[in-house]
């Protein structure tokens, strides 16, 4: 039998999408790409997918559905058919809260569709059920919205998904758990943004890049965000150290919190290191892989001139590079996944120029998705537009 199922993707599409392939490779399942685009992804494979497990394992993505239905975008009145039959068979209760959230519709098709789901409402009161019809200011539901709805165990949250001239028709099977996200986010005790704001989605998302891993380092743990994901990620030893002892000790205590708050115990090591220094000992430890979010630099204000920038990046540069080298001394190291930074200036993109003197060094560049995907570097960027400095997501294999 065939699934076919929808993933919903987080803002920066390719990241998600590179987390989903990883993730389902590591799990042995084959699968065939039909749809990708920067709203969703929807394959189809022959198994049918534990989205419970998935859900949380990933960090990218905000909704998985299931699609029940596929249509042309001029049949309208055949998806609401399709829908009214689907709601007769399936309500469970005599008053449905019924959602509707949009994926990358025309505006046309948007406000046609909306007009016609209140016209089902009408139908459906014809059968004596009633119904509720759940909007919000934009096409599409959020996870929070679906979550406080209960559409999932008490309705239905069905995405209309569009590309070419195609419909898709989905429900909604779970959402993202972002009450967890934003309590490691937000509710930690120790935030630091000098020593790091890397976002709890994103640590996660590295994580999952790196592969299946028994014992993580972090040589840049600022205030531990990638430390706490791997705890979520059920990671056997977490193994960190940073250059400011406010850092390690910030890293330790968020540490601590996270096992009292979800009533877990982590096998960690937290330590002060130079990473340009690191101790002999550290060679020798059993380590499966480097995820880190290399340091980004000087804050950025924004009226930063662009000599500036260039002396940032020299610097950067030269840290990265010796820090390289020394992850080459880790006798069991695997792989590295590193996030290192982009300056924006009047709209333009300034990298490090060290992937080949990394690769020089021993260090093989894996692409994280098939070339079409990536950009002229062979990397993927994490961003918001009202960023200075972006994020370059690289994975190294030793």
């Amino acid at each position: 039998m065939k699934y076919k199922y929808s993933f919903i993707l987080g803002h920066s599409a390719e990241i998600s999408l590179s987390e989903i392939f990883q993730v389902l490779n590591l799990s042995h399942i084959k699968y065939s790409v039909i749809e990708f685009n920067n709203s969703f992804l929807i394959i189809d494979t022959n198994s049918e997918l534990d989205i419970n497990f998935l859900m949380r394992r990933l960090g990218g993505i905000i909704k998985i559905g299931i699609i029940y239905g596929e249509f042309r975008n001029n049949q309208i009145d055949k998806i609401q058919n399709f829908l009214f039959d689907f709601l007769i068979k399936n309500a469970n209760h005599k008053k449905l809260k019924i959602g509707f959230s949009y994926y990358n519709l025309s505006n046309s098709f948007f406000s046609e569709f909306s007009r016609n789901s209140f016209a089902l409402k009408k139908r459906l009161r014809q059968e004596k059920i009633q119904s509720r019809i759940i909007t919000s200011k934009k096409q599409d539901l959020s996870a929070v919205i679906v979550n406080k709805e209960k559409l999932i165990s008490d309705g239905f949250d069905f995405q209309i998904l569009a590309f070419g001239e195609n419909i898709f028709i989905a429900k909604t099977l779970c959402v993202q758990d972002y009450e967890k996200f934003s309590i490691i986010d937000y509710n930690r005790p120790k935030i630091d943004a000098v020593s790091g704001m890397m976002p709890p989605k994103l640590a996660q998302i590295m994580l999952n890049l790196s592969g299946k891993n028994d014992i993580v380092y972090d040589p840049f743990c600022g205030s531990g965000t990638i430390l706490l994901m791997a705890g979520e990620l059920n990671y056997k030893k977490i193994i960190a150290s940073d250059i400011l002892s406010r850092a390690v000790s910030n890293s330790i205590e968020n540490l601590k919190w996270y096992e009292n708050k979800f009533d877990k115990k982590l096998d960690y090591n937290v330590f002060e290191a130079d990473v340009l220094n690191l101790p002999v000992e550290i060679f020798y430890e059993k380590i499966d892989c480097i995820v880190s979010e290399g340091y980004l630099g000087k804050a950025m204000k924004g009226n930063e001139s662009l000599d500036f920038i260039k002396k940032q990046i020299k610097e950067l540069e030269k840290l990265y590079l010796k820090s390289f080298e020394n992850f080459l001394k880790i006798k069991s190291l695997k792989n590295v996944v590193i996030s290192m930074p982009v300056f924006i200036y009047n709209k333009q993109r300034f990298y490090l120029e060290i992937l080949d003197k990394i690769q020089e060094l021993g260090f093989k560049q894996e692409n994280l998705l098939d070339e079409k995907y990536l950009n002229e570097r062979a990397t993927l960027i994490y961003k918001r537009e009202d960023q200075k400095v972006y994020r370059e997501i690289v994975k190294f294999v030793k």
